[in-house]
């Protein structure tokens, strides 16, 4: 079975429980400290093996082996990468099965890691997030106000549109924004734009 790291949590004795996002679910297995821990990193993709014979609380994780990227070396890449798998965690907590939508769009983002801007993957990745999950918001309307926006618009948690003074934030083009949402594409957008819709993105998905 294969998976990504999502989280990992300090057990007893230096024990660790780990939460992998597969494709078909996220769940949260126990890992012994006489086993070893090194292979296993926030946001590393591992094949495993899950054993449930004799597990008190939770599946064990056995025979772990790491599926490595070229970009795993070069540390602000990796950095990035981690910060971002680290939101999946609490958006997708308490969910028991989940379509392989997930798992396939950080593999994509995971291939493209290493020859793009790392910031433009994770606003390209989150449109498509929220348009699987029918979160994407019009830009016709403040969130905060309900009038009518201008040209300058800002950007709450999950890119909901509000006036610049509603919010008391930065703003883009609503023009640029626009074919951003129609086009799930960074292009018309300067790396500073992209710096901006990032950290917004990175509040939280």
């Amino acid at each position: 079975m294969k998976g990504f790291i999502l989280r990992l949590q300090r057990a007893k004795n230096e024990d660790l429980i780990v939460t992998i996002l597969t494709e078909r679910a996220m769940k949260s297995y126990y890992r012994f400290y006489g086993a070893r821990h090194s292979i296993l990193q926030l946001g590393y993709l591992i094949d495993f093996e899950e054993e449930n014979e004799g597990a008190r609380f939770m599946p064990r994780l056995r025979r772990v082996s790491h599926l490595g990227f070229p970009w795993l070396y070069r540390r602000n890449r990796l950095m990035a990468w981690q910060q971002f798998v680290r939101l999946f965690e609490p958006h997708l907590r308490d969910t028991e099965s989940l379509e392989p939508f997930y798992f396939e769009l950080l593999l994509d983002a995971a291939r493209r890691w290493e020859r793009q801007n790392p910031k433009r993957i994770v606003c390209e990745s989150y449109h498509l997030l929220l348009r699987h999950e029918g979160r994407i918001h019009p830009l016709d309307r403040c969130y905060i106000c309900e009038k009518p926006l201008d040209e300058e618009v800002a950007l709450m948690q999950a890119l909901i549109p509000a006036h610049p003074g509603c919010i008391y934030g930065p703003s883009l083009l609503r023009r640029k924004l626009e074919k951003f949402f129609e086009s799930g594409k960074c292009t018309w957008l300067e790396d500073s734009e992209v710096d901006l819709l990032s950290a917004i993105i990175m509040k939280g998905l």
